[in-house]
């Protein structure tokens, strides 16, 4: 069965969910807890993106986020690679913590964003921990119902989406945590494609923005790319394009062809040639270099800063 499709755009509600691998523990204390919340607090800061709920289950974690300029698959795949080191460090075990690949839906926010939180505040009881969502310490539940949170939860704008004001917004919480209506039960909603949580049109819509290919900038070529970023090397554009197999010129052949075609749609295969470089192995140094961004926020940082100096603009 084919995985389903990453869906993800900036501004764009997601419910992410990791689970233990063979559904086993991945905290087995508070410190456990408190570093993982710490991690997803500092990545926060730097991918950029919106935290509005979250739960932590004995096995597995509930997030509900919103995507800023960086893909959630960076940060998630950041934040799951650093924890299960931590972890097994800290219990001295080796191997893998979590279940594989993550899940994610995209979630329509505008008529199931209460729903979702709702469900996420609602694991612990549902799973027999507590009886009340109130009392249970690992998730957000209580900061929805005193308008009030840690400053790396984006309550503000969580409460935003609920209600005209912060006062409407927590009461119309409150009722429905207190409520049995099914109607509002978001794991009854259908997920489309396995990975959207919403109606046909808005489904419809997610998918065909996923499909669309990535359109060319007019104006840029290969070349014109190289130049730029031969510029910003302090390096000919002579010796980009030579023979030469210095490891310096190599790692901006790399940046060049990266960035040539996730900012600009220029195929890999057209800076090869421009390069005289083997297609496929000049596309598995960019498939390796895309690895190393998503784990050194240091590297993407880096290339921000050429992108904005060679002026790598569609």
């Amino acid at each position: 069965m084919p995985r389903p499709p990453r869906l993800q755009a900036p501004g764009s509600l997601h419910h992410l969910i990791a689970r233990g691998n063979e559904r086993r523990e991945v905290f087995r204390d508070d410190a456990d807890r408190e570093d993982y919340l710490e991690r997803i607090a500092r990545y926060r800061k730097r991918f950029g993106f919106r935290l509005y709920a979250y739960c932590l289950m004995p096995n597995h974690v509930h997030l509900a986020a919103e995507q800023g300029p960086v893909p959630l698959s960076d940060f998630m795949h950041a934040l799951q690679s650093s924890y299960t080191q931590y972890f097994n460090r800290r219990h001295e075990r080796v191997g893998h913590l979590f279940q594989g690949r993550y899940k994610s839906f995209l979630v329509d926010s505008e008529r199931y964003f209460l729903a979702l939180v709702r469900y996420i505040h609602e694991n612990p009881v549902k799973a027999g921990i507590v009886r009340d969502a109130r009392v249970y310490r690992w998730s957000s539940d209580r900061f929805f119902r005193s308008g009030t949170g840690a400053p790396w939860l984006d309550l503000e704008q969580a409460l935003a989406l609920m209600g005209s004001n912060p006062r409407e917004a927590r009461r119309l919480y409150c009722e429905l945590m207190n409520s049995h209506d099914s109607t509002s039960t978001y794991d009854l909603l259908p997920a489309c494609e396995r990975s959207i949580k919403g109606d046909q049109d808005f489904a419809r819509e997610a998918l065909r923005q996923v499909c669309l290919p990535r359109r060319r900038s007019l104006g840029w070529t290969a070349e014109a790319v190289a130049c730029a970023v031969a510029a910003c090397a302090r390096v000919p554009l002579e010796d980009l394009v030579g023979s030469s197999r210095r490891r310096e010129l190599s790692w901006w052949r790399v940046v060049s062809a990266y960035l040539g075609r996730d900012r600009l749609g220029i195929p890999v295969s057209e800076t090869a040639r421009l390069f005289q470089r083997n297609e496929n192995s000049l596309a598995n140094s960019v498939r390796s270099f895309e690895e190393r961004i998503a784990h050194e926020p240091g590297l993407r940082e880096q290339l921000e800063r050429i992108a904005r100096d060679a002026e790598l603009r569609a």
